[in-house]
């Protein structure tokens, strides 16, 4: 009699939102989506509310995908603002998490956690329950967050402390690493991290649902993203304001704010008046992805001009496979690994980190040459595709995942 084949069982813990609502929450839905469809049972544990501008959850604690995949709300449903509200919701997640882990006891062996979450608070009890109990922890590493985040109160100290601690210690007791730049796995190296327990996946796309959609283009280059000073909007301004002549007309659309808190757009605003291209920026302020996939349909030139910093440096951008998926021609900075992953000139177009004089001239020869960006455009979405493409990347994670 044949025996039942063993389904791989996996649960994530994240402090994203799920299954929408921004660029981590976009990532976390591809990766449990690919593991569905490699036989795989996931379910998601939320530590925190839903939190994407004026966007509010309709949903109970507890729900479902569309693709079948459950997910748990362990604290409010929406992420508050206010002080007290913000300390309950963080008790009743911990207490919540610490009652689940608790209750794995039994069946520690057959379930594997997989942890994308920076904040200590979380991380510890998953670390002092799971070790002793023998349950393997998998543990994603997006990004080094710049201490320029952490400025203000004391309070955001000890959360910087409380960060630095999660990475440099808590990440390397995990079974394994799933790392998004080769500069972390560097530094996870030079720490003492085996590399056999390392996989390296810059990101994840669905090339399907970002391709193209059939309309009237409105703008000459496009942005999208929370647009934070790591993203680069400041120098792409400058590179504008330095064209003449005929290029001077150029337009902007800036597709998307902040998720959570205060919007970043009057401050960019501003900052438009100074260089004097007020008629010529565009905000659309924060909207849903089907709206951003609209919007950069409407633009001839897609942007990403970020400087080289830390944190550009461990990171790999979500908006990138999207930008590649439309068929757009990418204007690009050379930050990170975007030189080992793509040629300059023949798949992506690439000016220098924190130059807007070199992003100018790049612009400048990008709308002079507009019958060459086809081919670049052509060539950047067939490199994209191989490398970011969920399915197929899921299943390699997969595959070194479950091996012993």
């Amino acid at each position: 009699m044949a025996r039942n084949k063993l389904v791989q069982e996996y649960v994530l813990i994240t402090s994203m939102n799920f299954p929408s609502g921004g660029a981590g929450a976009s990532y976390l839905n591809l990766f449990c989506r690919g593991l569905k469809s490699n036989g795989c049972k996931i379910s998601v544990l939320l530590l925190k509310g839903y939190a994407f501008g004026n966007f509010s959850p309709n949903e109970s604690r507890k729900n479902i995908t569309s693709e079948g995949i459950p997910y748990t709300y362990l604290g409010l449903r929406k992420r508050p603002e206010n002080q007290f509200l913000k300390l309950l919701d963080e008790f009743l997640s911990i207490s919540r998490l610490i009652i689940y882990l608790a209750s794995l006891l039994k069946n520690r062996h057959s379930v594997s956690l997989l942890v994308f979450n920076s904040e200590i608070q979380y991380n510890l009890p998953i670390f002092l329950i799971t070790k002793p109990l023998g349950i393997k922890v998998f543990k994603f590493v997006a990004e080094i967050i710049d201490k320029s985040e952490f400025k203000g109160s004391f309070l955001r100290q000890i959360k910087r402390y409380g960060h630095l601690f999660n990475f440099r210690y808590l990440n390397r007791t995990s079974d394994k690493m799933i790392l998004f730049s080769y500069y972390l796995k560097d530094l996870y190296l030079q720490m003492g991290y085996l590399e056999e327990n390392i996989f390296v996946q810059p990101n994840l796309t669905d090339f399907e649902y970002w391709k193209p959609v059939a309309t009237k283009i409105k703008y000459t280059l496009g942005y999208s993203g929370a647009p934070y000073q790591k993203d680069g909007l400041s120098d792409l301004f400058r590179a504008m304001s330095m064209l003449n002549g005929d290029l001077s007309n150029i337009s902007l659309l800036v597709i998307g704010d902040a998720p959570f808190g205060k919007s970043l757009i009057p401050d960019l605003r501003l900052e438009c008046e100074r260089l004097g291209l007020s008629g010529k920026v565009t905000f659309t302020g924060l909207v849903q992805s089907s709206k951003v996939k609209h919007y950069l349909s409407e633009c001839e030139i897609l942007t990403i001009t970020r400087p080289s910093t830390i944190q550009t440096q461990a990171g790999f951008p979500t908006k990138l496979g999207e930008y590649f998926a439309s068929g757009k021609p990418i204007l690009a900075t050379d930050f990170g690994d975007m030189g080992r992953y793509f040629k300059n000139g023949s798949e992506i177009v690439m000016a220098e980190c924190g130059n807007p004089q070199s992003i100018a001239n790049k612009l400048h020869w990008m709308l002079q040459n507009r019958n060459e960006l086809e081919l670049i455009s052509k060539n950047g979405f067939e490199r994209a595709k191989k490398l970011l493409e969920y399915r197929s990347s899921v299943t390699k994670i997969h595959n070194f995942l479950s091996l012993s």
